[in-house]
Order: structure tokens, then C-alpha cells, then sequence
């Protein structure tokens, strides 16, 4: 009960608001190609995680590196459409001082092929892909939530399990304090039983 309501406190503090995507592009072989670009407040270990986890459910793919790039193979593109699409990422972290923020990048095409010699279909044009990122980014927060909900119960058996064993140990500790006052007061005892035995037998001396 106490982990079901740390990890409802969790969920209904978790006000993330994420920025929007934007237009921007991504370089190959120094080429820049055109993509839709978002900024996470996650490590980019935390987005790559939560996108194999939630893409590779929905197009039924495993994640595919590609030369820098991840790729989903044969996954929904848009909403309510039947043909499936290659998807393109890049993850990166914004800057070595800014590590826990990450930009994702979505590439309109293949980043095998530049900006002005592309001939593969693109699936959707910029809005759309923005719009992609942009309904992405609350699966990647709600991954990083379960993360976090996560390590905190784990944290909470920790010291739930520490707390127990010094409960163990002071109980254990109570009994061998018990034990000794026992074992002073029969010596006690049986110093003085000692000692009268000691003056009985200098009075027979």
C-alpha cells in the first residue's frame, strides 16, 4: 500500500512540461539533412531506453544503429494510417554542462542519403514529424516516471530491509545484555557465598 501511494505521489507531482518541436537539421558526412528536433529533459541513455521500449511495441521492430543513427524498422508513422515507415533518430545530449537534457532529432529521410539527392518516399513532411515528436515525448516521460517510481521503492525495500535488520540486531543485542546482568548476578552470588566460605574457614584456622 505504502509503494502504491509513493508511486501515485510521484505520478501527480510529475508536471513535466516539454518543449515543442521545431524545424531543424541533423549532419551526415557533413551533409545537413532536414528533421524535426525536441529537447528532453532526460539523459540520452533515459530517451534511447524509453524509445526502444515504446517503438519497438508499436512497430513490432527492434531498434537498429545506424552508423549514429537508431532506425525502426516497418513502424506507424502517423496516426491512423496503414503504411508503415523506417523511422530515423538521433539522440544527443545538449552540452557536456546541460547532460541530463537531451535533443532528439527525426529525420525526414534515410541519413544514407543527403537532403538534395534523397529518392526514398518521405512518409511525412516537417509539421508532421514535429507533431511526431511532439506526441512521443509524453511515452519517453512516462518511461523516465516508472524509472524514477522505480529506484524509489527500490530504495524504500532498502531501508525497510536495513531498518528490519537492526531490529534483528538490537533485539539479539537486548538478549545478550539480558544474558550478562544474569551471568554478573549469579557472580555476584557467588562472591559472597565465596567470601563467607573464606571467613568460615580462617575461623576454623
Amino acid at each position: 500500500m505504502k509503494r502504491f501511494l509513493l508511486s501515485l505521489g510521484m505520478l501527480l507531482s510529475a508536471g513535466v512540461v516539454f518543449s515543442q518541436a521545431t524545424n531543424g537539421t541533423v549532419e551526415y558526412k557533413r551533409v545537413p539533412l532536414p528533421a524535426a528536433v525536441i529537447e528532453l529533459p532526460y539523459p540520452p541513455a533515459v530517451v534511447e531506453a524509453a524509445m526502444s521500449d515504446y517503438l519497438s511495441k508499436k512497430g513490432k521492430s527492434k531498434a537498429t544503429d545506424l552508423k549514429g543513427f537508431t532506425s525502426f524498422r516497418n513502424t506507424q508513422a502517423l496516426q491512423n494510417d496503414t503504411a508503415n515507415a523506417d523511422l530515423y533518430f538521433k539522440v544527443e545530449r545538449k552540452s557536456r554542462q546541460e547532460k541530463d537534457i537531451s535533443v532528439l532529432s527525426l529525420l525526414l529521410a534515410s541519413p544514407t542519403e543527403s537532403a538534395a539527392t534523397a529518392t526514398s518516399i518521405h512518409h511525412f513532411d516537417i509539421e508532421q514529424a514535429k507533431t511526431y515528436l511532439n506526441e512521443l515525448a509524453p511515452a519517453i516521460g512516462a518511461y523516465n516516471l516508472e524509472l524514477r517510481i522505480k529506484d524509489q521503492n527500490d530504495a524504500v525495500i532498502k531501508a525497510e530491509s536495513g531498518y528490519k535488520t537492526l531490529l534483528n540486531d538490537g533485539a539479539d543485542l537486548e538478549k545478550k545484555r539480558a544474558d550478562i546482568e544474569q551471568k554478573i548476578a549469579d557472580n555476584k552470588t557467588r562472591q559472597e557465598k565465596q567470601k563467607a566460605e573464606v571467613e568460615k574457614q580462617r575461623q576454623a584456622l
